[in-house]
């Protein structure tokens, strides 16, 4: 699938997604027992767009968290010329760790993987040896779900999944691009194995704080096209929401 994101290429309109009877209708995420979690980020931006309420939520049960960027993102902008004079590798990364600060995480535990952004699938055997050193059983593993729709995206969800099921922990997968593509109504996402976490004010506040911290990604790097915002503020309002959904990856098939 080749994604199309722009202000004219928005998928499903917003208040399509929020009158959804799917959404409202899901079971609520249990953190029961979880001592330890691991937010797999195939690019840095993804762990807190798919699942700050989540990071939020741990670190206020004390949850040990340990983020792993797999890739660097310093692909964003492929026919940008603006961008081969910023280093966004390094740029990227701070951006994360100011994000995951801007939730309350004082010292942010991030392992970067430094694959390459947009070939994470030809090198799938190595982040599944990476997860496998990483992953302990019992451990809840966070990850994209592995039919987002972005390559590298859904590379780390099947290679998450995988290394989960050998292992003995548990998954849950985020939605990033699902939203862009997938119908509220419809059987795209599937809903019977979906979690709903709802954030309260303060915590849906600070998750709208954190996203603004991806300067890189929301506004324009330079003054060309190839220069625009990956992220377009009508994109970002998916993820402004009052809850999170989640895939429970080990009950779907």
């Amino acid at each position: 699938m080749e994604l199309t994101v722009d202000e004219e290429h928005l998928g499903r309109s917003e208040a399509l997604w929020r009158s959804s009877a799917r959404q409202r209708e899901l079971e609520a995420i249990e953190l029961v027992r979880v001592q330890r979690m691991i937010l797999v980020a195939p690019h840095p931006d993804d762990e807190v767009l798919g699942a700050a309420g989540l990071i939020q939520r741990a670190l206020t049960d004390g949850i040990e968290i340990e983020v792993v960027a797999v890739t660097d993102g310093e692909g964003s902008h492929p026919a940008s010329v603006a961008s081969k004079h910023l280093d966004l590798a390094n740029i990227r990364h701070w951006e994360s760790r100011t994000a995951l600060h801007r939730l309350g995480w004082d010292e942010p535990v991030i392992t970067r993987l430094h694959l390459p952004d947009s070939g994470v699938t030809r090198h799938r055997k190595r982040l599944d040896e990476s997860l496998s050193e990483i992953v302990r059983p019992g451990d809840l593993c966070v990850a994209p779900w592995r039919h987002d729709g972005h390559p590298d995206h859904d590379a780390c969800g099947a290679s998450a999944r995988a290394v989960c099921r050998e292992v003995g922990a548990r998954m849950l997968g985020y939605l990033v691009w699902a939203w862009h593509w997938a119908d509220p109504e419809g059987a795209d996402i599937p809903w019977r194995h979906c979690r709903r976490l709802e954030l309260e004010r303060r915590a849906s506040a600070r998750k709208r704080w954190a996203t603004e911290a991806f300067q890189s990604q929301t506004h324009p790097i330079g003054p060309d096209a190839a220069d625009a915002a990956v992220l377009p503020a009508a994109l970002m309002r998916r993820f402004w929401r009052s809850y999170e959904v989640y895939v429970d990856e080990l009950t779907s098939a």
